[in-house]
């Protein structure tokens, strides 16, 4: 491949990172519904304008070293892929 030919790959590809609340509704105790919020980033792959995969990781409100090394692994791979190299 050539640098041109990388560049033109690498210019279709954007990996767009957003933090966003989740919410779940689950049948609560005596039958009703409650809604729960999980906060968390979102880590979108987009090639030529079109989504090609989606990846949440939830952030809790004490995020432990492990909810680190998770965003940095996530966010390192997303880079990768940006760059047409995994």
């Amino acid at each position: 491949m050539s640098v041109r030919e990388v560049r033109e790959m690498n210019d279709q590809r954007q990996v767009l990172v957003r933090a966003e609340t989740r919410r779940v509704t689950v049948s609560g105790p005596g039958g009703g519904q409650e809604t729960l919020s999980y906060p968390g980033v979102t880590l979108t792959r987009v090639c030529g304008g079109l989504p090609d995969g989606e990846l949440w990781l939830p952030m809790g409100e004490q995020p432990s070293e492990a909810d680190d090394e998770a965003l940095i692994v996530a966010l390192r791979a997303a880079y990768l892929w940006r760059l047409g190299r995994n």
